[in-house]
């Protein structure tokens, strides 16, 4: 009870961090192993692997300013093993994010997050989105060639 307590007061915590105009990556970050993996997905099913808080950090930077207008909503904590504290453990967050683009379109979409910890800090992070209701990435992607 008090490590999910715990847990979920540090994924509010990190959800108002990177809600704000500005995420401030130190604060953001501060939980997270220095040689951290996080895999993120596409709708593809071939995401990205960053490795490393800086990676990561400079990730979080670049969602910042393709998408200047973010609300992550926390809706769920759950945690596998024990729930006295550990230094070892298995977290998953269900969330919703709300974001504006810097053309001001909205975008709505729901995921889940498995966190490894390790030694207190996060290790490796996966993220499970779902893509109902989002444009394709393709329309997304703008061609690199002059026709």
């Amino acid at each position: 009870m008090i490590m999910s307590m715990l847990a979920k007061r540090m994924m509010r915590a990190s959800f108002e961090i990177m809600s704000r105009d500005h995420i401030d990556t130190d604060a953001l970050l501060k939980d997270w192993a220095d040689d951290a993996v996080w895999d993120v997905p596409s709708e593809l099913g071939v995401g990205q692997t960053i490795k490393g808080k800086k990676a990561i950090a400079d990730w979080f930077h670049r969602w910042e300013q393709e998408f200047p207008k973010r609300k992550m909503v926390l809706r769920n904590v759950c945690m596998k093993g024990t729930c006295l504290v550990s230094p070892n453990n298995v977290e998953m967050v269900d969330w919703t994010c709300l974001e504006t683009d810097k053309q001001g379109r909205e975008y709505r979409y729901d995921g889940a997050t498995t966190i490894v910890i390790k030694n207190m800090k996060a290790a490796r992070l996966t993220e499970h989105i779902s893509f109902a209701g989002l444009p394709p990435i393709s329309s997304l992607i703008k061609p690199t060639v002059k026709a």
